[in-house]
């Protein structure tokens, strides 16, 4: 089970923090994936994961990941890749001149998500903070 909340906060520009609470998985990505969204569709341009109480990540939740960090980037996900697409994309954008990701970034993951996002390549995408003024600070 996942639970989101959304707050607004103001840094030199407006940031959109999700805060995650419970375990990202197949059963509830893409519900993340539309929330993030509407968010965009709503003027939503910067968006901060909050993943201190997210216990678990699965391979579909890392998906997911990828794809919010897509709709940040102002990619439709008609563009996006599907599936096991999506970590071969994460290699790509390894090597593209847009990453670190401007728009999307990850905060306090706990020690599980951590070592997932690291075992997988998400955490040399997308930037990672321990701080969340620190994290704030660094949109715009």
């Amino acid at each position: 089970m996942l639970n989101v909340t959304v707050d607004q906060v103001e840094g030199r520009v407006p940031v959109t923090v999700l805060r995650l609470e419970g375990e990202l998985d197949a059963s509830n990505y893409e519900s993340l994936i539309a929330q993030t969204q509407e968010l965009y569709a709503a003027g939503t341009r910067d968006l901060l994961l909050d993943l201190e109480n997210l216990e678990f990540v699965s391979s579909a939740g890392l998906v997911g990941l990828h794809r919010m960090a897509l709709i940040m980037r102002g990619e439709t996900l008609e563009e996006a890749e599907e599936g096991w697409g999506a970590f071969h994309a994460v290699s790509r954008d390894l090597d593209s001149a847009d990453s670190p990701e401007a728009h999307f970034k990850l905060l306090k993951p706990q020690p599980l998500v951590r070592k997932v996002l690291g075992t997988s390549g998400f955490s040399n995408v997308m930037p990672v903070f321990e701080d969340e003024e620190t994290a704030v600070a660094s949109f715009g």
